[in-house]
């Protein structure tokens, strides 16, 4: 690479990561660090979406809470744990892995019953229309419904066990945020 050209590409990685962040390394080359795909939201969806994922990785941080993935095990054999092990990635790589969507057309959302939804095994996660205020009104257990989710698209269905049961084990291990962890 020619100097110039490795000056502009590591200037151009210093505005991606931001200043005082270490790009992470890939084949000896710094790469942009991977962030979640949001498709068909408005701009104020992204943004509480964004605010829940952040809050979830500071969750996935805090001693004990990234267990959670070797808590449940996965229909085919092994657990979300192993699963993320084989993609060589932690679990708050992974939920920059996830795509969100707008899910007002999906069943749960129509019924109310949900504020994110996906189908097992898919990284696809369908926003219903009430998640932002819930995010805003609840922003910590917004970010337990994000783990929720990724432990579904790495396979986790439920029945058992319910969804109310998977999201009361992630908030045990990951607990409530307080602004000064935040």
């Amino acid at each position: 690479m020619k100097r110039g050209l490795g000056v502009a590409v590591g200037f151009a990685v210093g505005l991606i990561v931001g200043p005082g962040h270490a790009a992470p390394l890939q084949g000896g080359q710094a790469v942009a660090p991977r962030r979640a795909f949001m498709l068909r939201l408005s701009a104020f969806d992204q943004g509480t979406v964004r605010r829940a994922l952040d809050l979830a990785r500071a969750k996935l941080v805090s001693p004990g809470c990234a267990q959670i993935y070797a808590d449940f095990g996965l229909p085919g054999g092994g657990t979300a744990q192993d699963a993320l092990a084989g993609l060589g990635i932690v679990p708050e790589e992974f939920l920059e892995t996830l795509v969100f969507t707008d899910g007002s057309g999906e069943p749960v959302c129509r019924m109310g019953r949900a504020m994110l939804t996906t189908r097992p095994g898919t990284s696809m996660i369908f926003v219903c229309p009430g998640f932002a205020r819930f995010q805003i009104r609840n922003p910590g257990l917004s970010a337990s419904l994000v783990i929720h989710e990724s432990l579904h698209s790495l396979g986790l269905g439920e029945d058992p066990p319910s969804s109310s049961e998977i999201t009361r084990r992630v908030e045990r291990r990951c607990g409530k945020l307080t602004k000064r962890r935040v």
